[in-house]
């Protein structure tokens, strides 16, 4: 397992925070048909499905956040924005037989995810809470 989902990577949503577990099993899923030495066609799959629900929880958290007028939605937007375009890149360097899935990748993947939800999306989760 890459990452385990831990209570420190709540924002108070339930929504949410159900995405990002989501999520988290996703990319470990993933890091696991790495390890296993899975095939090209099923890691092309693993990848997608984790570009596929990236692109939906990014819109859904978006809508939420356009829901209580977060100021810090534009910027938010572009970060998901580069990091769909990341796993878009990395999707398509695979399927033309020009990247290697390695631990890179997943720590990549990994870090970002990690690092978005205890930084950038508490934010949001602050704003919120300030609100209340």
């Amino acid at each position: 397992m890459l990452i385990q989902w831990t209570k420190d990577l709540s924002v108070g949503n339930e929504k949410i925070d159900k995405e990002h577990q989501r999520w988290v099993e996703i990319l470990n899923d993933f890091y696991d048909g790495i390890k296993q030495g899975k095939s090209k066609e099923k890691l092309e799959e693993l990848l997608q499905a984790m570009l596929d629900y990236t692109r939906y929880h990014f819109k859904s958290e978006e809508a939420y956040m356009e829901s209580f007028d977060f100021p810090g939605l534009e910027d938010h937007r572009k970060l998901h924005n580069e990091y769909a375009d990341k796993i878009a890149g990395f999707y398509e360097k695979l399927r033309n037989g020009k990247l290697i899935l390695s631990v890179e990748v997943t720590n990549f993947l990994k870090s970002w995810l990690i690092n978005h939800i205890k930084g950038v999306d508490q934010q949001y989760a602050d704003f919120v809470a300030k609100k209340k």
